[in-house]
C-alpha cells in the first residue's frame, strides 16, 4: 500500500486457451501511531519532578519525538512540553523545574511518528509542602535589666514558599528587625510572592527582670504547615560593683587612712562608697562602721578613722553601693601605733578653745578625772570624769572658750593615784 486506504478488487488470471478466472483480494493501506503509556512520577520537591513515559515499537514508523506535557488544568489539552532524549528500550523521563510548592499537576507522556502524536493516559502529582528553615541564633548571656544587648542574628530560607507572609516571634524580652539599624518590635510579619526565600532576622535582648529568658522564636508562614523554633537565651542581671580594698596608712594611735577601689561599677552607677570597719575579724558585712566617702577619683577613694584606740588591731574592708546592692572588697587589716610610756600632752601649747590630747600608759583600771588648774591662781577650771577600762587612757578634751591664755595644770586623779602635767593655752 502507498496510501492509506482500503485495497480490494479481483486479479484476472487467464491463456492457454483456458477459460479466464478472477482472484478476489482484499488489503488495507495503514500508519499506525505509536502505543504511549504515562509513567509515574518520582523525585518530587516543592519545585521539581520526574515524569515517565514508554511507547511501543508497534506502530509503521518510527518515533522522531517523545516527551511528557503536563498543566495545572485537569483534562487538558494543550499543556506545556519537556521534551526527552533519554529513551531506553522505548522507556524515557522528563524533568521538571520551576513548579510551585504544594500544587497540583496532570500530565501525560505523548509519542511522534510521522503517523502524528499519540498520547498516554492523564496522570498527575503534587508538588511537596514548602519547608522553612532557620540558622541557629547565638545566645545572649548575662545583660543588664533595662539595657538593650545585641542585635545577633539568625536566618530564614526556603527554596520554595507559597505567596503570603513569613511571621517571627514574639517572645518575652526579645524583639526583631530586618535591618541591623532598623526599628525593632516585638515580632514581624514578612511579606513575600512565593518562591525561594532567605531572610536575615535581627534580635535584640531587654531583660526587664532578674531572670532567665529562655525559649524560642516561632517562624512560620509562606505555605509550609510546620514551623520552625529558634531557640533564644538570655538572662537579666542587676550585678552589684567591683570593689577591692587597698592598703591602709596609720597616721597615729588614733588615726589611720584607708583605702578602696571600684573596678567595674556593675549594672547601675555607684550612688554610695566607703570604709567598713571593726575591732573584730570576720565580721559580717555591713555591722560595722562605715565611713562614708567623696573623693573617689578613676574608681579609687580612702576614709580617715578617727579616734582608734591605741596599739589595736583593725579589721576593714572598702564598699560601694548601686541599685544592685553593696558590694564589699576583702578584709584587710592595720594596728594603730601605740602610745608612749607614762603622762603626755600633745601639741602644746593649744589654740584657745581647741583640743587637748593626752595620754597616760600605765595605770589600773578605774573611776578617774582630769582636773585643769590655773596656775596662777590654782582654781579648778575645768573637770572630766572618766570610767577607764583598760591599763592606759588616750583621751581628748575640747577646752572651754573661757579659759584664756596662760599656763595651766592638767592633773589625773583617782582615790589612790596622782600625777600632774603643766600645758599652755596662747
Amino acid at each position: 500500500p502507498t496510501l492509506v486506504q482500503s485495497y480490494n478488487g479481483n486479479i484476472p488470471v487467464g491463456g492457454g486457451g483456458a477459460v479466464s478466472v478472477n482472484r478476489s483480494v482484499t488489503g488495507a493501506g495503514i500508519n499506525t501511531l505509536e502505543t504511549v503509556t504515562s509513567g509515574a512520577a518520582s523525585a518530587i520537591t516543592q519545585t521539581t519532578a520526574t515524569l515517565a513515559g514508554s511507547f511501543t515499537a508497534t506502530s509503521c514508523s518510527p518515533v522522531t519525538a517523545y516527551a511528557v506535557e503536563y498543566s495545572l488544568i485537569n483534562g487538558f489539552i494543550n499543556g506545556t512540553v519537556v521534551p526527552s532524549v533519554n529513551q531506553v528500550g522505548g522507556n524515557y523521563t522528563s524533568s521538571l523545574t520551576g513548579l510551585t510548592a504544594s500544587t497540583t499537576y496532570y500530565y501525560k507522556a505523548y509519542g511522534t511518528n510521522n503517523a502524528g502524536t499519540a498520547y498516554g493516559v492523564q496522570r498527575s502529582f503534587v508538588t511537596s509542602a514548602p519547608v522553612l528553615t532557620a540558622t541557629t541564633l547565638t545566645a545572649f548571656g548575662p545583660v543588664c535589666i533595662n539595657t538593650t544587648a545585641g542585635p545577633n542574628s539568625f536566618t530564614i530560607s526556603s527554596n520554595a514558599l507559597l505567596p503570603g507572609n513569613v511571621n517571627v516571634g514574639s517572645l518575652a524580652g526579645y524583639s526583631f528587625s530586618t535591618t541591623a539599624a532598623g526599628i525593632y518590635t516585638a515580632s514581624l510579619s514578612i511579606s513575600q510572592l512565593g518562591g525561594a526565600f532567605s531572610q536575615v532576622i535581627y534580635v535584640k535582648f531587654t531583660p526587664l527582670a532578674v531572670q532567665n529568658y529562655p525559649g524560642n522564636i516561632v517562624v512560620s508562614g509562606g505555605g509550609a504547615p510546620i514551623s520552625v523554633n529558634v531557640a533564644a537565651s538570655g538572662s537579666g542581671v542587676n550585678t552589684i560593683a567591683t570593689v577591692v580594698s587597698g592598703n591602709a596608712t596609720v597616721l597615729s594611735a588614733n588615726e589611720a587612712v584607708m583605702a578602696g577601689s571600684v573596678t567595674d561599677v556593675g549594672c547601675s552607677p555607684v550612688t554610695a562608697y566607703g570604709i567598713e570597719y571593726s575591732g573584730i575579724s570576720g565580721l559580717a558585712n555591713g555591722l560595722g562602721t562605715k565611713i562614708p566617702s567623696t573623693n573617689i577619683s578613676a574608681g579609687n577613694f580612702d576614709a580617715t578613722a578617727n579616734g582608734l584606740v591605741q596599739g589595736t588591731t583593725y579589721y576593714y574592708k572598702a564598699y560601694a553601693t548601686n541599685n544592685g546592692g553593696t558590694a564589699y572588697g576583702v578584709e584587710k587589716s592595720f594596728t594603730t601605733l601605740s602610745i608612749p610610756a607614762g603622762f603626755v600632752i600633745y601639741s602644746t601649747p593649744i589654740p584657745r578653745g581647741g583640743n587637748l590630747h593626752f595620754t597616760l600608759k600605765g595605770i589600773k583600771p578605774g573611776h578617774y578625772a582630769a582636773m585643769i588648774f590655773s596656775i596662777g591662781s590654782g582654781q579648778l577650771v575645768f573637770q572630766k570624769d572618766m570610767i577607764i577600762q583598760l591599763n592606759f587612757m588616750d583621751e581628748n578634751i575640747s577646752l572651754p572658750v573661757y579659759l584664756g591664755t596662760g599656763n595651766y595644770n592638767l592633773q589625773i586623779a583617782s582615790p589612790d593615784y596622782r600625777i600632774n602635767k603643766t600645758f599652755s593655752i596662747r
